[in-house]
């Protein structure tokens, strides 16, 4: 048997083993959260092989949803089922040159800058820079069509969305949003940090989802979330109104104003901390807030900023507190942080940073 049919074959075995656990499930609002973990989960864990295991992923679930009885209208699923496809179809490249706006309609559109304005009108209008982006006429009719901006290291980009929210995307992230918000609901999807404003809307919830194996539902408050494959937790922080977490098994966790709250790979929620909210948003305006940090943390959260690659001294496990600006050139960043802990670092020909103990 080919490594590619072993692979299919175990997937679909994950997929029978999940659903029959939660055979007795009924609420059609966790089957929809049900299905779309299946497919955040196999896109999450897979990501090098994105485009192939989701149509094996998809056939296979479809087949065994049928065979649990799980008869639903299509379009319950239908616009999830989207989203989550055009999160499975692209990964965020860690070092470009560009930041890079995939309009659904349009051609890929290329921004040449290290941080870049992002506007979506009312009336599907889009600038960039203050530049307006032309782009072909809408269709008619509920569809909703996805864009995606992906900023890669080194980069960053504040979108505002149809509705007037306002999002700040951090270097290494990807965020998919439709074009107009046409459901009952806003829905978008955020793989990396971003700092959210959402305008306040209380016949229509705001709803992010990530590939963490849990989304977040507001009607119209600021927080933080952060998502990012290379640390051991993704985090959200809320710092104005409220949010509500979901987890995995039907978790839910309220949050006030300066809480923060860890979820594991499993979407398992941690306790919720209370915190400065200000310490982890002040990447918005260039700076990191380094309020007692492990240093090894703190060349991580770095080195998934500028897209670059690192090698650390172990011996380099300093707790440390300050301020760091969070400058254009990575070597600008390393010497500001130098005056915090006592090291020396090298570039060699491959490009890889190598810090050691002075």
């Amino acid at each position: 048997m080919t490594s590619k049919k072993k692979n299919t074959l175990a997937l679909f075995d994950e997929i029978v083993d999940f659903l029959k656990k939660q055979e007795a499930t009924t609420d059609i609002d966790e089957k929809k959260h049900l299905w779309n973990k299946i497919i955040q989960t196999a896109a999450f864990k897979r990501r090098q092989r994105r485009a192939r295991i989701y149509a094996s992923l998809t056939t296979a679930a479809a087949v065994f949803v049928g065979l649990m009885v799980w008869i639903e209208p299509a379009s319950r699923f239908e616009d999830d089922t989207k989203l989550n496809m055009v999160f499975s179809e692209v990964s965020i490249p860690k070092q470009a040159s560009d930041i890079i706006l995939m309009v659904s309609d349009s051609n890929e559109i290329r921004i040449d800058k290290d941080t870049a304005v992002v506007n979506f009108s009312e009336n599907g209008k889009i600038t960039v820079n203050n530049k307006a982006i032309a782009t072909q006429s809408s269709s008619k009719g509920m569809e909703e069509k996805y864009n995606q901006i992906i900023v890669p290291g080194g980069k960053r980009t504040m979108l505002t969305l149809s509705d007037s929210t306002k999002i700040w995307i951090n270097a290494g992230t990807r965020v998919i949003f439709p074009k107009e918000f046409k459901g009952v609901k806003r829905k978008i999807f955020v793989d990396g940090e971003a700092y959210l404003e959402v305008a306040r809307n209380t016949e229509k919830p705001f709803i992010v989802e990530t590939p963490a194996q849990f989304e977040i539902e507001v009607l119209g408050t600021s927080f933080n979330v952060c998502t990012y494959d290379e640390l051991e937790f993704a985090t959200v922080v809320l710092a104005h109104g409220s949010v509500e977490i979901k987890g995995v098994g039907r978790q839910k966790r309220i949050m006030s104003p300066n809480q923060l709250v860890r979820i594991d790979e499993k979407g398992v929620l941690d306790e919720t901390i209370s915190v400065n909210a200000e310490d982890y948003t002040s990447w918005t305006k260039g700076i990191m807030v380094l309020n007692s940090r492990p240093f090894s943390e703190v060349v991580k959260t770095l080195q998934i900023y500028f897209g670059v690659s690192l090698e650390v001294d172990q011996s380099l496990d300093e707790i440390i507190s300050g301020q760091l600006a969070l400058k254009d050139n990575f070597d600008e960043v390393l010497s500001g942080l130098q005056h915090i802990v006592a090291f020396t670092y090298s570039k060699d020909q491959n490009g890889i940073y190598k810090i050691e103990k002075h």
